[in-house]
């Protein structure tokens, strides 16, 4: 059952859903993230420092206490491919460094319509490059992303099945917005549930990213639950049942097991949208999650124990 605090946030959130969805949505579409903004910060007593070698604007955070060497997360930011930058990408991505304990770097990538698909792909791969280039062997790094950005977290295995480069060793996926085609139930069985998202917005963002190419959304670069899973690594999936891209998350996993990759999905219920934003009970049992899985498939204890 929801806890109380999500309750009361989420039903005002439900409340003022226009006022938060235009008002909102359009800041986000109008802020840009200089390189400046790359600059050394804290938050929640974790550091940062600019990512070497990456010919993207990225960002490093490293965990309060000692990180084993050389593992690393690369995390992948959400806001439907039109939002966000190195400013929002820190907030979670520091939310999953600190439950994993593990080092991690977050990046701007380009952002439509100015820049349509496969901009976002390429500054992921160019960023991927990078951390190869600073040493992180592939089998120490993981990935993470919420909404687009665990889109984009599929898109990248696939490119680099395609060019028969190894996969990183595990994958965690908040909210995955992997069905741009919206073909699942809950777009419709949710639409007025759902606290924070709009069909109707996410597929203009959808658009947007295609370029204005409704056809290119067939594509499994673009919607991840058309793509061939075989050999992609163990995945974490967690979604809210009260958001529209509930049918992305079992979609994705369904079709993922089917293709033999171990796969494990998380239904929290009442949760909308990237819950673990929110900072409610549940928020923080989803992020331990995140944080016990990804060592887990790293092979490295658990955080209440000493690395060896």
């Amino acid at each position: 059952m929801p806890s109380f605090q999500s309750k009361v946030v989420l039903g005002a959130l439900r409340r003022g859903k226009g006022f938060f969805s235009r008002v909102g949505g359009s800041l986000m579409q109008n802020v840009h993230f200089p390189d400046q903004m790359v600059a050394d910060f804290s938050m929640d007593k974790i550091r940062g420092e600019r990512f070497p070698l990456s010919p993207v604007p990225a960002l490093m955070l490293l965990p309060p206490e000692s990180a084993p060497p050389g593992y690393l997360i690369v995390h992948c930011h959400g806001g439907a491919y039109v939002s966000g930058g190195l400013t929002q990408a820190r907030a979670i991505a520091a939310l999953i460094c600190g439950a994993a304990h593990i080092s991690t770097v977050t990046f701007a990538y380009r952002l439509a319509p100015e820049h349509p698909y496969p901009a976002a792909l390429e500054d992921a791969l160019a960023l991927w490059d990078a951390v190869l280039a600073a040493g992180y062997a592939p089998e120490h790094i993981v990935l993470a992303g919420e909404s687009a950005g665990g889109n984009l977290c599929l898109a990248l295995c696939q490119a680099l099945q395609s060019e028969g480069r190894p996969l990183p060793a595990a994958m965690a996926l908040l909210s995955p917005w992997a069905d741009l085609l919206q073909t699942g139930p809950s777009y419709q069985a949710l639409k007025d549930v759902d606290a924070t998202l709009s069909a109707p917005e996410l597929m203009q963002s959808a658009l947007d990213y295609a370029g204005g190419q409704e056809a290119l959304l067939h594509d499994p670069m673009l919607s991840p639950v058309y793509a061939d899973f075989a050999g992609f690594p163990p995945t974490q999936i967690h979604v809210g049942t009260s958001e529209l891209l509930l049918s992305d998350a079992e979609t994705l996993a369904g079709r993922m097991r089917q293709a033999g990759v171990e796969v494990a999905l998380l239904r929290w219920a009442g949760m909308c949208h990237v819950f673990q934003m929110f900072g409610f009970p549940e928020s923080r049992e989803s992020l331990k999650a995140v944080g016990q899985f990804l060592r887990e498939q790293l092979k490295l204890a658990p955080t209440n124990e000493k690395e060896g």
